[in-house]
């Protein structure tokens, strides 16, 4: 390892020192010249002397029609800059309807480099889009879906366990890559929470409905997570009540997770 960096150090041809850091200073430099890009965001790693990934997001701008998206996503993702890196984490989002006829906010991911996952040819990203935007149109509540290099994020004002059946649906388009899902509602302080690995049931995660289903009117959550993803091989439910509550209210949840034969990590905060 030594050796290599004095090398790199020593040679001047051939090593970047910064070479995440260079990348994402070209790549959005040349993101600022696209008229169809609304806002982004490029991160840099420099991961090793004389190599380097990035992460990029990139938000494209409202009203573009599905064949200008999928050109716009092409000509981002087949973009070089001057300065090499080994791979690129790229998504791109734009705005879609959900099945409210609300606005979402979706994305497609591509990697690129070494581990290139997916087409990036126009034709295959307008298929990708239009199987994005069914699933948005599945959700009535659907906020974002947004994705990393193995796992789809989804988030919703409504059912976590609604958006995560539209999951199970769109997963079945294969998009590249994808090992984990989650569907989540609300926010830090009222979290619901649904996560599972690609071919999981979902109806295995069900017995939560039945959980939350035995608590008083007015109990909120601080939050419950009911998950089949790794590391776990079998169904595992929380659920954390809010300070205050009647540790009645808290028996009664761990009986129904019992008739259930399912575990149950339940608590009352502090």
């Amino acid at each position: 390892m030594l050796a290599g960096l004095l090398a790199c150090l020593i040679l001047v041809t051939g090593c970047t020192l910064n070479a995440g850091t260079g990348f994402a200073d070209e790549f959005g430099g040349y993101l600022d010249t696209r008229a169809d890009v609304d806002s982004h965001r490029v991160q840099g790693n420099n991961d090793l002397p004389g190599t380097g990934s990035a992460d990029s997001r990139v938000q494209l701008r409202a009203g573009l029609t599905d064949p200008e998206l999928a050109a716009a996503i092409s000509e981002i993702a087949t973009h070089r800059a001057d300065q090499q890196i080994a791979h690129h984490n790229l998504t791109v989002a734009f705005p879609a309807e959900n099945g409210s006829g609300g606005e979402a906010v979706v994305s497609v991911f591509l990697r690129l480099g070494d581990g290139a996952l997916g087409d990036t040819s126009p034709a295959a990203l307008e298929t990708r889009i239009g199987q994005v935007r069914e699933f948005a149109a599945a959700d009535p509540a659907l906020v974002e879906l947004s994705a990393t290099v193995s796992d789809l994020h989804a988030s919703t004002t409504g059912d976590p366990f609604v958006t995560a059946g539209a999951l199970t649906d769109y997963l079945r388009t294969e998009p590249p890559g994808v090992q984990r899902a989650t569907a989540r509602s609300g926010a830090p302080g009222s979290l619901g929470v649904v996560s599972f690995d690609v071919g999981d049931p979902i109806d295995a995660l069900r017995p939560m409905v039945a959980i939350l289903g035995v608590l008083p009117a007015g109990t909120v959550p601080r939050r419950w997570r009911a998950s089949s993803q790794r590391p776990f091989t079998a169904p595992q439910f929380e659920l954390d009540l809010p300070r205050g509550t009647d540790p009645a209210v808290l028996e009664a949840a761990r009986q129904q997770a019992a008739a259930l034969g399912v575990p149950l990590r339940a608590l009352i905060a502090k």
